[in-house]
């Protein structure tokens, strides 16, 4: 017995080194700690009120919370490529421990019924399908394996049960796979209400139920299936605005030229209006085709300027021949441009943009130098700190706000070139990426150097396409034409 308890503790103090560590490298702050295990001590109070083996109960939650807590703080980075923020464990904390107090209430509700199964009462397919929005699709689906196997290990579940909450909870994980619409919630409850049936059929027959409890079972697995489809529906709009998430719904929305910030941004500023337009195409294109989030960069490109509404005529693409610049000392000039990134991130904090969009605002420039007020400075002054010529936002720290700054540049630069052949396009762009490279624009990016070459690529294919018909006809072309026009005036 002595050998047991001895190695059952040194399992235990493995795990926790493992747990402490992981937590301690992620920089996870103590709040999720203590609101996961607050959750979870609610849910192991229901659990222990509704079971007469106190102690088994409560073992049976300590080993779900550690389950848990492994699944959070190690799992996050493999399944979403990131850690999960603060409110997102929250949300998880919550629906996790929803689910197992619906399940032990239910398990009692239910306990002199030999055929009804536990599951068919929980919307398990609501509990998967919020995160499969708001976090990511990966995580709802090692979720909706997850679930039903706690429900069962916590005696919640017989294998019935646990079958169909496994389906369902599968279904719902893929059933918003390239939704865009918000109807597209109510298409997957009648998706996850099929999936439900064909599990609750095979478990009467595995079961040898008599035929007249099917009518009545298949009625409540079709209504569970479109009932959390519609409280989806219903429950969606408020943790985006709660969680400010971007979700593929929430883009869709912002990315519609109609919305009144962008019609504003066209009267304002057009030339502004058009850069970005052309931004949009080409980071939607790059992250196309690394496998990047391509419609968080294009609408975070249609907005990555919205700064430049309040002095649109200091922005050489509104500007009409005349450059205020000229009348004013480059340090002010510098301190203009420079504004319009933190004027760009209040705006979109005063609209309540998502925070990964409002992320693209701030880091479309990183923390580079305006080079030709700079270097303008310099020859009027003697001394002439960097600082007040650098941008005040960060190097981009994820791969869409990366792209969108070498859109940014690689746009407004190609702009300047005379004669756009692809060859000429595909150099300058890659003189731009290096630069960025060797100016440590792009070192938290996670970009690699594969996709730069990739994404190099599709700008080229881009503004090749898109400047094609204004390429200047050959030499002899030219001759020939004005040949034509003079002969025409004459006769």
């Amino acid at each position: 017995m002595k050998t047991k308890f001895n190695l059952w503790e040194a399992c235990v103090r493995v795990y926790a080194n493992v747990i402490l560590k992981n937590i301690k490298d992620a920089k996870i702050s103590p709040g999720p700690v203590v609101v996961t295990a607050a959750a979870f001590l609610i849910s192991s109070f229901v659990m222990i009120n509704s079971e007469k083996d106190v102690s088994g109960a409560l073992g049976r939650m300590l080993l779900l919370l550690m389950l848990y807590i492994l699944f959070i703080f190690i799992g996050g980075i493999k399944l979403v490529g990131r850690n999960l923020h603060n409110s997102e464990i929250y949300l998880l904390a919550a629906l996790t421990s929803l689910y197992i107090i619906a399940a032990a209430l239910a398990k009692n509700l239910l306990v002199n019924n030999d055929f009804f199964p536990v599951s068919i009462l929980l919307p398990t397919a609501l509990v998967i399908m919020l995160p499969s929005i708001l976090i990511g699709p990966y995580l709802a689906l090692a979720w909706a394996f997850a679930l039903p196997l706690a429900g069962f290990l916590l005696g919640c579940f017989d294998m019935p049960a646990y079958i169909i909450a496994l389906a369902s909870g599968i279904v719902a994980s893929r059933a918003l796979h390239n939704a865009e619409r918000r109807i597209d919630l109510v298409k997957a409850g009648v998706h996850i209400a099929a999936a439900n049936c064909v599990a609750v059929i095979a478990v009467m027959l595995m079961r040898h139920l008599p035929v007249k409890e099917y009518p009545f079972l298949l009625f409540c697995a079709a209504f569970n299936g479109i009932a959390s489809g519609m409280l989806v529906l219903g429950i969606l709009p408020l943790l985006e605005n709660g969680l400010n998430a971007a979700t593929t719904f929430r883009l869709i929305e912002l990315s519609d030229l109609n919305a009144p910030l962008i019609r504003r941004l066209f009267t304002i500023a057009p030339g502004t209006y058009s850069h970005s337009f052309m931004v949009a195409q080409l980071a939607e294109a790059a992250c196309q085709e690394i496998g990047a989030n391509s419609l968080l960069a294009r609408v975070g490109a249609y907005y990555h300027d919205i700064g430049k509404m309040e002095q649109p005529e200091y922005f050489v693409e509104n500007q009409a021949g005349y450059n205020k610049h000229d009348a004013i000392p480059p340090r002010l000039s510098a301190t203009i441009l420079r504004s319009h990134v933190k004027l760009g991130v209040e705006k979109a904090r005063g609209m309540k943009l998502p925070k990964q969009v409002v992320a693209i605002i701030a880091e479309h420039h990183g923390n580079s130098v305006i080079q030709f007020f700079y270097h303008k400075a310099l020859e009027q002054e003697k001394e002439v700190s960097v600082e007040d010529f650098s941008y005040p936002g960060n190097p981009p720290r994820s791969r869409e706000s990366a792209v969108v700054m070498l859109a940014d540049t690689s746009e407004a630069a190609v702009r300047t070139l005379e004669k756009k052949s692809a060859t000429k396009i595909e150099e300058f762009i890659q003189t731009l990426i290096t630069s960025k490279l060797e100016h440590g624009q792009l070192a938290e990016s996670d970009l690699t150097f594969r996709d730069l070459e990739t994404i190099k690529k599709a700008f080229v294919r881009v503004l090749a396409s898109y400047y094609h018909s204004r390429i200047e006809y050959p030499k002899e072309n030219k001759e020939r034409k004005e040949s034509v026009s003079t002969t025409a005036e004459r006769g």
